[in-house]
């Protein structure tokens, strides 16, 4: 199966260079093993990229954005576009969309009264921390995670600011402190949990896609608002066998489980190529400091950051900055940093601190303030002092996804 649009990862990743995003460049060598991994050299700006097998990647994401989105309406499960439009109906009553971008005419997979009528009873008890994964309810769950998506497509589609962050969850695997890797991306404006991402996936992939873990996970330094925090993790990009090789401890499924663990760089990117598909009119990310969102976010969105439309940061800040976006921000730092050089720049108010790098070559800061990860963090804090997170570490990696995003639309709805 191939989607319409092949996504291209195999690009130039640097802001700065004409060749940003652009597939197949003249520029470009490969393979290359100068960072003693294959990767790609852009001879226009001498960046290295690793190189992802683009066959393997687009296989998956074609099957990820038709399962996702024909279950709401709102999404092309085709090409994944949202500018759909309605179609007339079906001889049964149900509703036909067409996408505009493809023309592919699709009726969204219909839930049933029956399962309507119990899925807000099931999702008061997982909001009550009251669930015990019993197997009779994985089609109950199945069905409930269909309509929490349907509910986040009809999210104000003019969001401009998304934070982004990511974190590990425990679950039950194959072994002793199994974790599953997520990524989570917010409203900045509104606090809305916008998309959340797992590295688990449903059915085989290949080779290229697959995670293999490690023994041990990374020790995780405390956070803190501080530039030893800052060298401290770019240390821990440059200790990696390759750049976007992220190694979060062991992730190994039960023997019965069909499914399989993604490279978190896998995950990373159809994350962000899902978001841009949903959310077209994003000016500004604000992400946690972790080199393969930056990979991925600017090759999703490298048109628009060329054409200075579209802004990336990094962010690091104290856990509880001042709110609003009126707060008076004034600059108490600057350190150049890291493998890339990159500008950082610390901004205080109030006591509180705030440390940012413009990933996109802003050469002015501006407002400052509406600059923050806080809208993906309150969230992150919310899910940890939830009654449901006493029993996460008991649950397998497939429903622990299901149960992630049916608490991020509780999230969004109750808070």
């Amino acid at each position: 199966m191939e989607i319409q649009d092949k996504i291209h990862l195999n690009v130039c990743k640097s802001w700065s260079c004409p060749n940003l995003g652009v597939a197949e460049a003249a520029d470009y060598l490969y393979p290359v093993y100068r960072l003693w991994y294959a990767a790609l050299e852009c001879q226009k700006c001498g960046s290295l990229p690793p190189l992802f097998n683009e066959r393997e990647f687009n296989h998956w994401f074609a099957r990820l954005i038709k399962n996702k989105p024909d279950a709401t309406g709102t999404e092309c499960p085709h090409c994944s576009a949202s500018d759909v439009i309605r179609y007339g109906r079906t001889q049964a009553g149900h509703s036909r969309f067409q996408c505009r971008l493809c023309r592919t005419v699709f009726t969204p997979r219909q839930t049933k009264r029956c399962f309507e009528r119990t899925i807000e009873p099931f999702l008061l008890r997982l909001q009550q921390g009251d669930y015990a994964a019993e197997t009779t309810q994985y089609r109950l769950l199945a069905k409930a995670v269909n309509w929490c998506e349907q509910q986040a497509h009809h999210a104000n589609r003019d969001v401009k600011r998304v934070a982004t962050k990511v974190l590990a969850l425990p679950f039950q695997g194959q072994a002793a402190e199994q974790r599953l890797y997520v990524v989570i991306s917010a409203d900045a404006c509104s606090g809305h949990i916008l998309q959340v991402t797992t590295n688990y996936c449903d059915e085989a992939v290949g080779d290229s896609l697959l995670y293999t873990g490690s023994a041990s996970p990374v020790p995780q330094m405390a956070h803190e608002c501080s530039v030893e925090s800052l060298r401290w993790q770019e240390m821990q990009f440059m200790q990696r066998c390759q750049f976007d090789e992220i190694h979060y401890g062991s992730a190994r499924l039960k023997g019965n489980d069909r499914g399989c663990i993604l490279r978190p760089a896998i995950a990373i990117h159809g994350h962000f190529q899902r978001l841009k598909r949903r959310f077209p009119a994003i000016t500004d990310h604000y992400l946690a400091h972790e080199c393969v969102l930056r990979g991925a976010a600017i090759t999703a969105w490298s048109a628009e950051v060329q054409r200075g439309t579209t802004n990336l940061w990094f962010v690091l800040e104290d856990a509880n900055p001042p709110s609003g976006t009126e707060a008076e921000y004034r600059l108490t730092g600057r350190w150049n940093i890291g493998w890339w050089n990159n500008v950082w720049q610390r901004w205080s108010c109030g006591g509180a601190d705030k440390i940012v790098c413009s990933l996109t070559g802003q050469k002015q800061a501006g407002n400052i303030a509406p600059v923050s990860l806080r809208a993906s963090d309150v969230f992150v804090r919310w899910l940890y002092t939830h009654p449901w997170s006493s029993g996460q570490s008991g649950l397998g990696p497939k429903v622990l996804s299901r149960h992630v995003v049916c608490l991020a639309y509780l999230y969004n709805h109750y808070r």
